[in-house]
């Protein structure tokens, strides 16, 4: 009879034990991604491990720019908004700002001119909607303040008030640690960032990390947040392609980061993030959305949403943020419904130039190895250090566009109807394996080990 039961627990454990290992690893890794935390700081974003990819135009470049050629390329590990930033979390950010300026607790008449400004500089340039030849003026009052475009991404904002969004979000992820640990009052509105300063006021800062919690871990303040890199961005875009999707520690068996060491490392050949090759697969063949756009954008002369009755992208503005999931990672519109700033300074040979782990060109690193030929001048070309990169293609722009490796060149100061961001920030201790994931050692054999 205890021969019986052992044979029977033995097919139990087989047909049982895989979904149980499975089930416990995807668990421990959601509990570690989530953090648990009642305000989580990374809400709405998802977690992207790093990897090896291949960055660059993954088509037949027909504008001839030649500015984005195929290199191979290792980003480390990060999170990225699943949304682009909306209107209305862009309206949380100015509203802070003007009740910080008329914050009776701030006596200081130079401190309340200083916030009163920020306050004026944040808000979205709304004249960007407005056309010569084009009556869009309600766009100009109703895009930004009206309700019914609250989950439409903000535009009108310039690659520097995107980098003020993302300081005070920075600000803000870190505020209720510092009450916590009692570095500033319950009721002070911590400004850090927003006013200027590169990194946290370092006087908290350097008391913060060294506090020892209870279980002995070093207490870091939460990442900054900021705008992603171009080749983040790509590899973001990207990454689907690859099936390298995995969100927890059990690694894919194709991809990147495979565990066979035949897999490919270049299967990054689609331009688009939802897979596919050429024009053709634009469109959804899912059931119930077959012959429907993938993404918003503009199909062809005057055609921006379809004819009446069957509309294609059903958008002839931008659409709401959480439409059109085109990534098995769940991140939304990274091809179409607007550009996206990116951090990196512009310049037609940054994929040739630039290391090969985390790559990003900074403002002062000039084209190629001879600075002499590779300096711009600003007043005749867009090639300069106002230049930043935008990418991703927009509701306004025609197929070309939506291929991820694209780019184009942007002045920091410059604001469009058809630009917006999002914002990423990076994820510490992610690049590595889980034992269970690297492992050879059959599951059985893992699961009685003593």
């Amino acid at each position: 009879m205890n021969f019986l039961n052992s044979i029977l627990l033995f097919f139990a454990v087989l047909l049982v034990g895989p979904t149980f290992l499975a089930n416990s690893e995807n668990k421990q890794a959601a509990a570690i991604e989530l953090a648990a935390k009642k305000d989580d700081p990374y809400k709405d974003m998802i977690l992207v491990r790093g990897g090896t990819f291949t960055f660059g135009m993954n088509n037949e470049d027909v504008m001839g720019d030649w500015n984005n050629l195929q290199t191979r390329k290792t980003v480390s590990s990060f999170r990225i908004d699943k949304y682009e930033v909306s209107n209305k979390k862009y309206r949380d950010y100015t509203h802070w700002l003007e009740n910080l300026a008329n914050d009776t607790a701030v006596k200081d008449t130079k401190d309340k001119g200083l916030y009163k400004q920020l306050a004026i500089k944040a808000l979205p340039d709304t004249s960007v909607w407005k056309e010569a030849l084009g009556y869009n003026d309600p766009m100009v009052e109703g895009y930004f303040r009206a309700k019914a475009f609250n989950d439409y991404p903000v535009v009108g904002v310039t690659w520097t008030q995107a980098n003020n969004y993302c300081r005070w979000r920075t600000d803000r992820a870190n505020e209720k640690t510092l009450i916590n640990f009692g570095y500033i009052k319950k009721n002070q509105k911590y400004v850090g960032k927003i006013v200027g300063i590169d990194k946290l006021d370092t006087s908290l800062t350097n008391k913060v990390v060294k506090k020892r919690v209870k279980s002995d871990d070093e207490y870091i303040v939460t990442p900054e947040f900021r705008l992603p890199t171009e080749a983040e961005w790509e590899y973001a875009a990207k990454v689907s392609t690859m099936k390298n999707a995995a969100t927890n520690f059990r690694q894919p068996k194709s991809g990147a980061n495979a565990v066979h060491n035949k897999s490919s490392l270049a299967a990054t050949d689609s331009p688009y993030p939802w897979g596919g090759n050429g024009v053709d697969n634009l469109r959804s063949t899912k059931k119930g959305k077959q012959g429907m756009y993938m993404a918003n954008f503009k199909s062809g002369t005057g055609d921006y949403m379809g004819m009446v009755g069957y509309k294609n992208d059903g958008a002839g503005y931008p659409s709401s943020v959480n439409s059109f999931m085109q990534n098995s990672l769940g991140l939304y519109n990274m091809s179409g419904n607007v550009n996206e700033w990116v951090a990196d300074v512009y310049r037609p040979l940054s994929s040739v130039d630039m290391d090969d782990l985390n790559p990003f060109r900074r403002d002062s690193t000039l084209d190629g190895d001879d600075n002499k030929t590779s300096l711009y001048d600003a007043e005749n070309t867009l090639i300069s250090n106002k230049s930043r990169v935008i990418k991703g293609g927009s509701w306004k722009d025609r197929p070309y566009w939506l291929n991820v490796g694209t780019r184009r060149p942007m002045d920091f100061d410059k604001a469009s109807s058809t630009l917006g961001f999002r914002c990423v920030s990076s994820a510490f201790g992610y690049d590595a394996a889980s034992e269970s994931a690297e492992s050879t050692t059959p599951w059985w054999k893992r699961l009685f080990k003593k």
